[in-house]
């Protein structure tokens, strides 16, 4: 009896997170139903204890809703606002007439501000509407890239927060992994984007069940899915506003900290302000070449907005459907934003983690994956003196491809223990000769995917060049072997 009423008033002294509250909770619960049930706690006093137990757990959740809300920044210097400032204040130092000290206006910003917001102004264009002349973000391009990152979904599991929330109970998912993301989530965010947490959602979304917006709307945080992971959404304006190198940062958190990382989306593009190298006629030109032809079926090609009565309201053309893993788009973007006589064309790639492996890599060199989507991305990349070697995402087939650990775990949960009681008094080479397939045929969950053909086809390199590290399946299959020719007709027959 002692010994637990220690453990009650442990618990009301310490100061612990929300986790380990319910942790605790649940040990010194368990142990009152230990003693009851061995007759050394009457059960009178052992209600007793649990009620205590429950009103100290009451108190200290209690505690957790009353905690003070961090304090709200000053409308006047949202993300936003101060981007425009800056523009204004651009525009202010390059007057006819500078200051005699031509050091241009104060800055009153603090310096953490000016690091948390780009300090060069590369990602904006002026356009001229019938309001006047106005900035529009735009992508900026990354380091020794033509292009940049415009849209970014990554994801992770919660037990980076440490192993102990893999385990929660699912009333315990709100609050003690809200509570990881208001504090060390929030942080970390603000150190890779510039920005962080504004409030929570009043719900999730895509199966989440909780979720919580971005200062500014740059973006969401999603939790509470079956899957057990933290899912971040970065748009367009938030990738725009970011900090400088948060693509390295973003690379390094993910490469480093985050366990069972992945980008579940990211959207690359190129912007063109004078329809110089891209325009959405070029793309329609180079749709009738067959230049998104990338084998199998023709891409979907749609044409959207004033292509016979023109409005000034731009024109769009996508390749491929919006549902799917890879989608191109290609659009008027200075026209949309309201210029009717503006140049500005985007080249927008969208690709998307449904039936498509999407590395780290694309953080650091976006070009590179741009140029492999299709061999007119590649032909324009080229043009543009981006000369950074093409490599295409490995495309997984579900229905066609299985890895090796997959395979293994079916044959093991099928036959395993078929195998494992013939070893008892077969030796390991006769058995393998006795269930082994008198054909030497690859199976259809381990052919070589569709991506894999189309590699070789563009690099020109064989795939029999590969080392048994790399295709172990292939080992000795006679058809690996043929040349370019053989593969251009199997790409047709697929």
């Amino acid at each position: 009896m002692n010994i637990l009423m220690s453990q009650i008033l442990e618990l009301d002294n310490s100061a612990l997170s929300l986790v380990e509250i319910f942790d605790r909770q649940k040990s010194i619960f368990d142990d009152i139903h230990a003693h009851t049930a061995f007759g050394d706690v009457s059960l009178s006093d052992g209600q007793e204890l649990k009620n205590m137990l429950n009103g100290i757990v009451k108190n200290k959740l209690a505690a957790f809703d009353q905690k003070p809300e961090k304090k709200a920044k000053p409308a006047e210097t949202s993300i936003q606002e101060i981007f425009v400032q800056k523009i204004a204040k651009h525009a202010q130092n390059t007057a006819e007439s500078p200051p005699f000290y031509n050091i241009g206006v104060a800055d009153t910003q603090t310096q953490s501000e000016s690091w948390a917001f780009p300090r060069n102004l590369d990602n904006y264009q002026l356009i001229s509407t019938p309001q006047g002349v106005v900035p529009v973000l735009r992508a900026v391009p990354i380091a020794n890239s033509i292009v940049g990152l415009d849209w970014v979904t990554f994801s992770f599991c919660q037990s980076t927060f440490g192993d102990k929330y893999v385990h929660l109970q699912p009333e315990q998912v709100d609050l003690s992994i809200g509570d990881a993301i208001e504090t060390w989530l929030d942080q970390l965010l603000f150190e890779i984007f510039g920005f962080g947490i504004a409030q929570k959602r009043e719900k999730g979304m895509h199966f989440n069940k909780y979720g919580y917006d971005l200062q500014d709307n740059l973006g969401i945080v999603l939790y509470g899915h079956n899957n057990k992971r933290i899912t971040v959404q970065i748009n367009g304006t938030g990738c725009a506003l970011a900090r400088k190198g948060w693509n390295e940062q973003l690379y390094k958190f993910l490469k480093v900290q985050a366990k069972s990382p992945k980008l579940n989306r990211v959207d690359i593009a190129l912007d063109d302000f004078e329809s110089e190298w891209v325009s959405v006629d070029m793309a329609n030109e180079w749709d009738t070449h067959n230049l998104f032809w990338c084998g199998g079926r023709n891409s979907e090609i749609n044409h959207l907005g004033d292509w016979k009565r023109i409005n000034g309201k731009g024109r769009t053309l996508t390749i491929g459907n919006r549902s799917s893993s890879k989608f191109l788009r290609f659009y008027e973007r200075g026209k949309k934003e309201g210029d009717s006589l503006s140049m500005w064309t985007r080249a927008e790639l969208e690709l998307k983690s449904t039936d498509r492996y999407l590395p780290l890599d694309i953080l650091l060199s976006p070009s590179t994956y741009f140029k492999g989507a299709y061999p007119a991305l590649e032909i324009l990349a080229n043009q543009l003196n981006d000369f950074v070697a093409p490599e295409k995402c490995e495309l997984i087939e579900k229905q066609a491809n299985i890895n090796v650990d997959k395979a293994l775990d079916i044959i093991k949960v099928q036959f395993g223990k078929y195998i494992r009681q013939f070893r008892k008094f077969i030796n390991d080479a006769d058995l393998l000769n006795l269930i082994s397939s008198d054909k030497d045929v690859v199976p259809k969950r381990l052919n070589f995917s569709h991506a894999a053909v189309m590699q070789a086809l563009r690099i020109g390199e064989s795939i029999q060049n590969k080392t048994i590290i790399e295709t172990p399946l292939f080992e000795g299959v006679p058809f690996l072997t043929s040349n370019a020719n053989f593969y251009e007709g199997l790409t047709h027959a697929i």
